[in-house]
């Protein structure tokens, strides 16, 4: 660690919203195979608030911790020489090194990419781990195809709001799961049908099976293994947070993956050119500044779009 210091947010115990301190803390040095990268935004991810509250899953989070699971900005140092100092670029670092919410941030090269240049860059921290996650539900875990029928659950959260995007440029048919106030941004998206999960039950609305189903609603395991034999056999379950039943997706011939997102860029260029390319937008509800990061985790799970935390706005 350096002897000089930079605003940050951290916590020094598990806890609610109330425990994220706006302080003085030292300016982490990049290692060998590291970047030292100047934050001009982050964001508040549902992982974040989970990890916060102390919901390791048996993982040892070093405390104190500063938040921001991704995040943009420019490039400090970098001892590897992979960027050049001054790059603009995007990052998703391992989740138990987080680090976006502070004025600088270290992670591994390989956790970082080129920002987009047709958007600011503190609009471009929306992107990098939901971007990630959608990606490789779709087309690493999954094989979507075009004219295949997919239906993503949470369609307007993070994750889902750009799957949908995604599904749509693969040349799928795309149906979403959302609350009413979302209907508007995801028909801008191209989302095909939307099911009020609110006030409709999805396993009676879908009377056609489709081909994939990608979830990523937060409900229970029973919920999940609700939506099974809504898919084809032969088709493609793919949930992204609660687990479904193993045994009855075989016993329905659905391919079943649980999934873990991994931490890599190799996905950033690819999203990163449909992005400037226009195909790919970011669903960006509100904004804050980063010493009143606890006011956005208190509304983790209410606000339909991405949360951004302004670290430095100067940058871009």
């Amino acid at each position: 660690m350096s002897d000089k210091t930079m605003k940050a947010v951290r916590y020094h115990e598990h806890g609610g919203p109330e425990v994220l301190k706006f302080e003085d803390a030292p300016i982490p040095e990049p290692g060998p195979d590291e970047v030292l990268i100047r934050v001009a935004a982050s964001t508040v991810n549902p992982a974040d608030a989970l990890l916060r509250s102390g919901f390791t899953r048996g993982m040892q989070i070093p405390l104190p911790m500063i938040p921001g699971m991704e995040y943009s900005g420019i490039i400090e140092k970098c001892p590897d020489g992979h960027f050049k100092q001054g790059e603009k670029v995007i990052a998703f670092p391992d989740k138990l090194k987080a680090g976006g919410c502070a004025e600088y941030a270290v992670t591994k090269s390989a956790y970082v990419g080129p920002a987009p240049k047709s958007i600011p860059l503190t609009d471009a921290a929306a992107y990098p781990a939901v971007a990630t996650t959608a990606w490789q539900a779709l087309f690493v875990h999954g094989d979507l195809k075009t004219g295949q029928r997919i239906l993503i659950t949470n369609a307007a959260g993070g994750v889902g709001a750009i799957a949908v995007q995604l599904a749509k440029w693969k040349g799928a048919y795309v149906i979403g799961t959302a609350s009413e106030r979302s209907f508007t941004v995801l028909k801008s998206f191209g989302v095909d049908e939307i099911i009020d999960y609110k006030n409709e039950k999805t396993t009676a609305k879908l009377t056609e099976k489709v081909d994939f189903i990608f979830n990523m609603s937060p409900v229970s395991q029973e919920e999940v293994t609700d939506l099974l034999p809504l898919v084809k056999e032969g088709g493609t379950f793919i949930s992204g947070v609660m687990p479904a039943d193993e045994d009855l997706a075989k016993q329905l011939g659905v391919a079943y993956t649980r999934m873990a997102t991994m931490q890599t860029s190799d996905f950033f260029n690819s999203v990163t050119e449909l992005i400037d390319s226009g195909l790919l937008k970011l669903h960006i509800a509100e904004r804050y500044p980063l010493k009143e990061l606890s006011k956005a985790h208190e509304k983790v799970g209410s606000v339909s779009g991405r949360m951004l935390i302004i670290v430095n706005s100067d940058l871009g």
